[in-house]
């Protein structure tokens, strides 16, 4: 996983994202228009799908 910041900026879901926000950003491979998101991934960690990380791999998380 790779780690960043928001900061306030409008997501990929047109939402702005706060830094305090549980963010998830996908690879443009996996996000599918942020409608599909595998629950088994977040085991110990709840989080939101809400933007986009288009310099990812596949199966790579970007947290807030």
């Amino acid at each position: 996983a790779t780690w960043y910041t928001p900061n306030g900026n409008v997501g990929a879901c047109s939402v702005p994202l706060q830094n305090s926000d549980h963010i998830v950003a996908l690879s443009s491979d996996q996000y599918a228009g942020g409608a599909l998101m595998e629950a088994h991934w977040f085991r110990r960690c709840h989080a939101t799908l809400g933007d986009l990380c288009p310099g990812c791999s596949h199966n790579v998380l970007d947290l807030s």
